[in-house]
């Protein structure tokens, strides 16, 4: 299956989803019988396929991140995210892995009480000597599974040595 075969069933299980939650979401906020409807936590496990020549060299993308959301409104969040992501080296370039920490900032636009976009801008700091710090950027669209779990598919680009590793994935999130 290709990278583009894949993001489609990606984007159209996603917009199923965002139009499934947009007929059922309530109207007094994200999840009204629930208190976490305000700023807090949320822990991740990330996921993604790297995308264009970056296929060629890297298998998968796999880490995790911790993210603060300030919620001065019912539709926006402000959002600052940490992690760390391994692309994984495919073997016949030698296998193992290059690490990076993206730290980045954003806001989430709730379009329903239970979908958003979320826009993230920031640094990624390369783990290996002398990779450096790259621009990132992180565009995505989720949706809250439960006042508890959110999941979001989100594309990210980092700016390294004139080119950009790109991948799409996957973070699900538990929000304390």
């Amino acid at each position: 299956m290709t990278i583009k075969a894949i993001m489609n069933k990606i984007v159209s299980l996603l917009l199923l989803s965002t139009i499934f939650f947009a007929g059922n979401a309530q109207t007094k906020g994200r999840y009204a019988t629930s208190a976490k409807t305000s700023s807090g936590f949320s822990i991740g496990i990330e996921a993604g396929l790297p995308l264009g020549e970056n296929g060629e060299i890297y298998s998968s993308i796999i880490g995790g991140s911790l993210q603060y959301e300030i919620m001065p409104s019912a539709d926006v969040g402000i959002t600052f995210n940490g992690g760390y992501l391994n692309y994984n080296i495919k073997s016949r370039y030698g296998g193992g892995g290059v690490g990076f920490v993206p730290l980045l900032g954003g806001v989430k636009y709730y379009f329903t009480p239970a979908a958003f976009f979320h826009a993230q801008i920031g640094a990624a700091v390369g783990t290996a000597t002398g990779q450096g710090t790259s621009f990132a950027y992180s565009p995505g669209l989720g949706f809250k599974l439960s006042p508890d779990f959110d999941a979001e598919v989100k594309y990210l680009g980092i700016s390294n040595r004139g080119g950009t590793i790109a991948n799409v994935g996957l973070r699900v999130a538990y929000n304390f």
